[in-house]
């Protein structure tokens, strides 16, 4: 297998509420689509991979404009594709990771950035071992068609070797949960949102609707060391579920790297534990994620704490999962576990995904993966996404493109018939637009799962702004 070509287009799109995350506010995000074509034993194959290009997720150096940022992610890729065709043929999925790994990055932006480039050329070979051999991803992974019996041996921090096999069951789900996401500015009740804020679309806009309207059960909440008024946002949010009337439901909170030390975020978890009020609320919380900032997540004298913490509370990585050892690493540590994005790695998440599974049978003490997401929209992105967490039996996952963004708006008219024809459970038409579909607090996976690598409803790349191609 060896790579002939590869081009990258972007489409502008605009969400519908600002999403805030940590420092940033994102409002305008580029969607990017590499379009790579394959030479598989003579045959001619293509294969590809989409993300939105978020400002601040990847690299969270605030010094860096919004431009310089999306030329950063761009480049990745670029240097990524660009690799795979230099290196010329190579026999296996780990075979083109390998190749990867030395890509000529620049080393003075962050590894997880890097782990993004990697990832998009990874997912174009999935993409294309899937129309090759004509079958789904869960297919591609549970016959041994993906991996085979080949294993990664990483070194750990303590310079242990340690051999990581990925996960090859098939797990798939016909349906999964949205876990919602509470973004920090996201609007908890429609009462609160201003007259001249109304988008009246047809969609959803506050935390109140959605648990109405969609019948979401689960939540992934945003805090960000903001003190009392993280936690009186997290009353309000507690009052909401108790007016729904849902009597079961599940919460993860994000950190979002916004805390020096574990004892800081100890403090705010003491503090909302002290309220009797909120017992069944943090009774419900299944897992934190990433509180602490990259540059300290792992340093031992920054994780006082986290030993008492995860005895009540699984506490993951996120942004500090930017490597094959990092799961390991932080398990060392004590942390509970990892996130599964497809924008960090598709074979990483399914490495981790073993490993988990792998030390649960241990019985030592709980370990966790969750599925996380980075603002996906469809075709390519969301559905590749929710092929791998279906393939891995996630009960849930955090979506949240569908909520700030208006559905598929940034591709073209021309494009809609085929996503619904392609994809009618997923997608239903909101004010003219393909949207995201969401009943009961579920999405539907049976095209998902019956096709390619998550989507049969092909993108319009000759609409895309080519912004890097191949010689």
């Amino acid at each position: 297998m060896r790579v002939l070509s590869w081009s990258l287009g972007l489409r502008p799109s605009h969400t519908r509420i600002p999403f805030k995350y940590g420092e940033a506010c994102l409002t305008d995000c580029p969607q990017a689509l590499l379009f790579t074509e394959f030479l598989i034993d003579g045959q001619n194959v293509s294969g590809y991979a989409a993300d939105c290009l978020p400002p601040l997720w990847f690299d969270k150096d605030s010094s860096r404009t919004f431009e310089q940022q999306i030329e950063d992610m761009q480049a990745v890729i670029a240097v990524a594709a660009q690799q795979l065709l230099e290196h010329g043929e190579f026999q296996n999925i780990f075979g083109a990771l390998e190749c990867l790994a030395v890509s000529s990055f620049d080393l003075s932006r962050p590894r997880l950035l890097h782990s993004f480039g990697i990832s998009m050329a990874e997912r174009c070979i999935i993409d294309a071992l899937c129309r090759y051999h004509s079958i789904p991803f869960r297919k591609l992974l549970s016959t041994g068609r993906l991996y085979g019996d080949q294993s990664l041996e990483v070194k750990a921090a303590t310079g242990e070797g340690i051999r990581l096999v990925p996960w090859q069951a098939d797990l798939s789900r016909s349906q999964i949960y949205v876990r919602h996401t509470v973004g920090m500015g996201d609007p908890l009740t429609t009462a609160s949102i201003p007259e001249t804020e109304l988008i009246n679309d047809g969609r959803p806009q506050s935390l109140e609707a959605y648990l109405k309207e969609d019948g979401i059960r689960f939540l992934k909440i945003k805090v960000g060391n903001r003190g009392a008024e993280d936690v009186n946002r997290i009353k309000e949010i507690d009052r909401l579920l108790t007016l729904s009337g849902i009597s079961e439901y599940g919460i993860t909170i994000d950190g979002n790297e916004q805390y020096e030390t574990m004892g800081s975020f100890v403090a705010l978890m003491d503090e909302l534990n002290s309220d009797h009020r909120l017992t069944k609320f943090m009774s419900s919380v299944m897992a934190i994620e990433q509180p602490i900032v990259r540059s300290k997540a792992f340093e031992r004298s920054a994780l006082d704490g986290i030993d008492s913490l995860v005895r009540t509370t699984p506490v993951i990585i996120d942004e500090s999962d930017s490597d094959f050892s990092s799961c390991i690493d932080a398990l060392s540590l004590g942390y509970s576990g990892t996130s599964s994005k497809a924008c960090k790695g598709v074979t990483k998440a399914l490495v981790n995904r073993q490993l988990i599974a792998d030390r649960n049978r241990t019985g030592e003490r709980p370990y966790l993966m969750t599925g996380e997401d980075l603002c996906c929209v469809g075709i390519v992105s969301l559905q590749a996404d929710l092929a791998l967490v279906s393939a891995m039996g996630l009960e849930h996952v955090e979506r949240n493109g569908h909520h700030y963004h208006p559905g598929l708006a940034y591709l073209p008219e021309s494009s809609y018939d085929s996503v619904l024809s392609e994809h009618f459970d997923l997608y239903q038409v909101v004010g003219g637009i393909p949207s995201v579909k969401v009943e009961a607090g579920q999405l539907q996976l049976e095209t998902v799962n019956s096709s390619g690598f998550g989507y049969s409803a092909l993108p319009e790349f000759d609409t895309y702004r080519i912004v890097a191609h191949s010689d």
